[in-house]
């Protein structure tokens, strides 16, 4: 790169050294084939490549939803050779978990849990699956021993809760969320692995947080959103809203007694809520939102009922996931997965 160029950088960025690569470095050469990302792991109904090495993912949840619990399950479907959860992974895979958020006996808690999923004796640390907490570091501390502990082991799938916590600054500025998702992203491609992270999403619109959560959208492979769903017992439901390959079916797990995620097949809908699918679709498209009032005179003008019969239809939609209320008091739809268009990148 010219010299004089990279003084204008420097005096730009405030930098004495501005080290930029040459751009003949990022060219893309269509006489040398680029070998695909090798997956990490399946959906073994569909065998359908959910993760690849050299690729970030973002699991996206509400607080308390489950998303340490998919991750358990995740994990466990990585190092179980048979799988788990509906996934495979192609060939045995070491497996990195790193929490963020909780106390360190509550990430024992998680680990204990994927060694029961697996098959590992609880008291007894496996080669395998490495786990780290790294809720008293500070945020620079917690990203350097990240890449340290990647570094060292070396292993194929890196499971990070707690994305906003090596976050060097604010989730809702624009520099250092773009700064950490690019990290995560060279770390990927550097090591050869795949770096899954977890973040909430916004209260009442299900976005993820912030120009964190944009930036993560933009990077990763496959965002999964997860929603709890009440129907004859509490259950997760997990879609891919985003996904750059083709997207995964949807599945959904429950927590069983032992306190162990578990697949869950959810009846299908009735006739009956079909039909209630139809006219709150028409009266709630998204992103609109009604309170109750207005919603019950829209679906008495659309379904031509008396206001009683109206509120019994709303209550029915609530109950079979037609509609979902927020903490506002608000009757919206729920998102629907984001439709694969087939693109080649």
């Amino acid at each position: 790169m010219d010299t004089e160029y990279k003084q204008a950088l420097a005096s730009i960025h405030g930098e004495s050294v501005v080290n930029v690569p040459d751009w003949q470095t990022c060219l893309i050469d269509l006489a040398i084939p680029l070998p695909e990302p090798e997956p990490v792991l399946i959906q073994s109904d569909t065998e359908i490549p959910m993760l690849h090495r050299r690729n970030i993912s973002t699991v996206a949840a509400a607080a308390k939803v489950g998303k340490t619990f998919l991750v358990s399950a995740i994990a466990a479907a990585a190092l179980n050779d048979e799988g788990f959860l509906g996934f495979h992974a192609p060939k045995k895979m070491n497996v990195l978990f790193i929490d963020t958020e909780m106390d360190g006996s509550d990430t024992q808690v998680v680990a204990k849990r994927v060694h029961l999923l697996v098959g590992y004796p609880i008291n007894i640390n496996n080669e395998r699956f490495t786990v780290l907490n790294l809720r008293e570091q500070d945020a620079i501390a917690r990203l350097a021993i990240v890449e340290s502990a990647i570094d060292e082991l070396r292993p194929d799938l890196v499971l990070l809760d707690g994305v906003v916590d090596v976050c060097q600054g604010s989730f809702n500025e624009i520099e250092p969320s773009q700064k950490i998702v690019t990290k995560l992203a060279q770390i990927s491609t550097l090591y050869n692995c795949h770096v899954m992270t977890c973040l909430h999403v916004n209260k009442n619109t299900q976005e993820l947080r912030g120009h964190l959560g944009a930036f993560l959208r933009q990077k990763s492979e496959l965002t999964l959103l997860l929603s709890r769903v009440v129907d004859t017992i509490s259950y997760i439901e997990v879609k891919p809203i985003d996904s750059r390959h083709r997207p995964i079916n949807d599945f959904a797990f429950r927590i069983n007694n032992e306190g162990l995620p578990e697949m869950y097949e959810p009846q299908p809908k009735t006739i009956r809520s079909a039909k209630l699918d139809g006219l709150f679709s028409e009266i709630l498209p998204l992103p609109t939102s009604l309170n109750f009032a207005e919603l019950q005179k829209k679906v008495s003008e659309r379904a031509k009922v008396q206001e009683r019969m109206a509120r019994r239809k709303i209550s029915t939609a609530l109950e079979n996931g037609v509609i979902l209320k927020n903490e506002a008091g608000y009757y919206h739809l729920p998102i629907k997965q984001v439709e694969n268009e087939n693109l080649p990148f």
